[in-house]
């Protein structure tokens, strides 16, 4: 919101200069973004009519002029897209300077002499610039200095409006709370209208067809209006404000709009069929053009103003193109309507728009001040383009809405802030803030005005005391004399470890929303979708995210597209799940979940050529388990079928961690990855329950190491990891090392069998370990594995 400091005083005597606004306007709650001053830039600037104009040869954009200035004919080179003859303009001398800082010359361009600049308002420092050279009234005065005319100098502040404060996006919203926070008078302006004896009924009708959406709607109607440039001091103002201008009626619709926060719109009346206004729903697969030239395809959730054939305006977001006003407009039908906010935003979000109107709306506007904006509208409508207001207006309200009355304890809100106040004092700074205030017995009855929707509780009125105040007025103290010890939480503190162990093998993290929608041409097979949103903001955002991999998978897919074959990528975050459906429960698990897929070793100077496979993945698994000290974990491989589609469990103790697998290239091609993907997911919540918390270093061994290789032939279903669990059982506890170096598989050993070496070492902590010790540790584990698995020594 940009708010100009001469429009706010005058609402209300501004006690501080502008410089210092800002920081008033902080202390109320607005941050400033940034601040323009603007002070044009006038000396040798003076009022010009181009008498004659002629495009370059050669050039598509420049322009040779012939330009009165009074006691000269100058010859001036000009660039902008509207210059022509006839047209009033500043005129730059030479000498002059521009805002910027650029000093004027006589200069040659393309063969032709330029004696000055045509300026922009950006360049004389007026407004940003919005199209061309600054057109000016043709009723100024050749030859006159600039000065006369243009010295339009004021502050604007682009502040950011919190969503709970739709006052203060208006100029007399921020000028009330300015007012309260010094004690001054403030009021509205008095705006009067000449009404002819004609009734607006006899003119225009009003259907509520749907009143939930459209509590009020009020419309009003002035006939025989001349189109026109709006006053030129109105134009500056608009464009300070960030609104270009078009033409008088429109640009009155947005004047009284950034005033009092009220939007409003313009209807041509001759393109309202039976004259009638009706307030309804949009119908399913109904298409409607707005003002911006685009075609919507519309729901029957939308609200739409329409006349008795069609639509011709999206409620509280833009204007119809069908109905627009337009150059040889003369009747107009004002539209000033209180819609509810979350059918405005509903309807904005599903069409992807968000304009000046609709952001107002969506906050929440002022129901009972549409009588007043309506009535400075039609009056400025008058004012700038003459024309007959018909009598009074049609208003729909069939249900007013009423201030909410608040039970309010004064003794409360002083324990609150922690400051001692007397009832005069907060009684004064609540009615200052439009509240009315009935102190007859406590608790008090406060009526929160209708334009502060966000005051709903005692302790809002409460922080609008303190607000009001000055929160620099609550002292600093200290309230107790306990020590509060923070320590971190041990899920916390798991989640960074992951992180760092998955960055520490060359994973990167993402971050996604939390919200998706499935879709099967994006997403591999078999993802959960989540838990359905009951009002979801779009329908990309239907699902809360019931596992991490889609979004995972989707950004690996971006960035394959964009030639980066080489991907890890991992995230740690919460995943959503509910019940079967007779079952209400909704849960939520923090996971950490990866994807991998291209070379195994994609950087140095000889890079491996071999592609990431399921021993990659164990890898990454298996660190991951040792690292954390997971305590008797163990890892399970299947293949779901034959395409090379692998699936497995991360176990801890029986209980299953988590998830892992390989999407083959079959399925993730026509995902947009020609590759094979590795992935996991694992539940940290149960991962946690089985970290060994009672880890004891041990000091480098003293003593030699024994070294034995054994191999063994056993079936090939057979896995390692079942070996691996056998030869620890047997071997005893001097075993400190297993490591697999070989497997083999031939004819030669048979049908189904294969061999499997592994290399063992032994350690005692205490003493050298003899060799008939060692030979009877091995022993052990050939006769346990021949027991158990019918292994054949080799």
């Amino acid at each position: 919101m940009l708010l100009s400091y001469n429009w706010l005083s005058e609402f209300v005597e501004l006690p501080v200069p502008p410089q210092e606004l800002g920081e008033v306007l902080t202390w109320l709650g607005l941050e400033i973004e940034s601040t323009e001053v603007y002070k044009p830039s006038l000396e040798n600037v003076v009022i010009g009519e181009v008498a004659a104009c002629a495009r370059i040869e050669g050039t598509d954009h420049l322009s040779i002029t012939t330009v009165n200035v009074g006691d000269a004919q100058l010859s001036i080179v000009c660039g902008a897209p509207n210059v022509r003859v006839g047209l009033k303009v500043a005129v730059m001398l030479a000498g002059a300077k521009t805002a910027g800082g650029m000093v004027i010359k006589k200069a040659k361009l393309r063969g032709h002499e330029s004696n000055g600049m045509l300026a922009s308002e950006e360049e004389l420092g007026l407004a940003p610039s919005h199209a061309g050279i600054i057109e000016l009234p043709l009723s100024w005065e050749v030859g006159t200095p600039a000065a006369r005319y243009l010295d339009f100098q004021d502050t604007v502040y682009d502040v950011e409006i919190t969503p709970n404060r739709p006052d203060f996006l208006s100029h007399i919203g921020v000028a009330r709370d300015i007012a309260a926070k010094f004690k001054l008078p403030w009021q509205r302006k008095h705006y009067s209208v000449v009404e002819s004896a004609r009734p607006a009924s006899d003119f225009i009708k009003v259907s509520l067809e749907a009143p939930e959406a459209c509590p009020r709607y009020l419309a009003r109607v002035i006939s025989g209006v001349k189109i026109a440039p709006s006053p030129f001091e109105v134009a500056i103002r608009l464009l300070r404000c960030g609104i270009r201008p078009i033409c008088n009626i429109v640009d009155v619709t947005n004047y009284v709009m950034l005033e009092t926060g009220q939007p409003l719109h313009a209807f041509d009346a001759r393109f309202l069929t039976g004259r009638k206004i009706r307030v309804r729903y949009g119908s399913p697969d109904e298409r409607f053009t707005t003002l911006d030239g685009k075609e919507h395809k519309l729901t029957a959730s939308d609200l739409l103003i329409a006349d008795s054939r069609h639509g011709v305006a999206l409620a509280g977001v833009m204007g119809g193109q069908n109905s627009e006003i337009r150059d040889d407009t003369t009747d107009v039908v004002l539209e000033c309507a209180y819609f509810d906010p979350v059918h405005v935003r509903r309807t904005a979000k599903s069409l992807g728009m968000s304009t000046d109107s609709s952001r107002r709306f969506e906050r929440g506007c002022d129901p009972n001040q549409v009588p007043y904006a309506a009535n400075a509208a039609i009056s400025l409508m008058q004012k700038w383009g003459g024309g007959e207001v018909l009598n009074g207006a049609v208003d729909a309200y069939p249900k007013p809405i009423i201030p909410v009355t608040i039970d309010f304890r004064p003794k409360r809100a002083s324990e609150l802030i922690g400051v001692e106040y007397d009832d005069r004092e907060i009684s004064e700074i609540l009615t200052r803030l439009g509240c009315e205030v009935l102190a007859s017995s406590v608790p008090w009855q406060v009526k929160a005005p209708t334009h502060r929707p966000d005051l709903e509780r005692e302790v809002d009125l409460i922080e609008e005391v303190v607000r009001v105040d000055g929160y620099d007025i609550i002292p600093s103290s200290v309230t107790g004399k306990v020590v509060l010890v923070g320590q971190d939480d041990p899920g916390h503190i798991l989640r960074r470890q992951v992180e760092d162990i998955l960055v520490g093998q060359g994973f990167l993290q993402a971050m996604s929303l939390s919200m998706w929608n499935p879709e099967p041409r994006l997403d591999p097979p078999g993802m959960p979708p989540g838990v359905l949103v009951g009002n979801p903001v779009t329908d990309e955002m239907k699902f809360l995210q019931g596992s991490v991999l889609p979004p995972l998978f989707r950004a690996a897919a971006a960035n394959f597209e964009r030639g980066d074959r080489d991907i890890r990528l991992f995230e740690t975050t919460r995943t959503f799940h509910s019940g079967e459906p007779d079952d209400p429960r909704t849960w939520e698990t923090r996971v950490a979940a990866g994807l991998m897929t291209g070379r195994r070793y994609p950087v140095g100077w000889q890079p491996s050529r071999d592609s990431i496979d399921y021993f990659d993945l164990k890898s990454v698994l298996e660190i991951l388990a040792t690292r954390l000290s997971l305590d008797n974990y163990h890892i399970n491989c299947y293949a779901l079928d034959t395409s090379g589609l692998l699936a497995g469990e991360l176990l801890a103790g029986g209980q299953k961690i988590g998830n892992f697998g390989i999407w083959p290239k079959s399925v993730c091609a026509p995902l947009d990855i020609d590759a094979d993907v590795a992935w996991f997911e694992l539940d940290l919540e149960i991962l946690q329950n089985h970290i060994r918390p009672d880890l004891q270093f041990r000091p480098l061994p003293k003593f030699p190491i024994a070294w034995r290789d054994l191999a063994v032939v056993v079936n090939s279903d057979i896995s390692f990891a079942d070996l691996s669990a056998t030869i620890r059982q047997s071997a005893g506890s001097l075993l400190s090392g297993l490591w697999p170096f070989d497997v083999f598989v031939s004819d030669k050993l048979g049908p189904g069998k294969k061999s499997v070496a592994v290399r063992l070492e032994f350690l005692h902590p205490e003493r050298s370990l003899d060799a008939s010790e060692v030979d009877s540790f091995i022993q052990n584990i050939i006769t346990s594995l021949q027991q158990k698995h019918s292994a054949v020594l080799r």
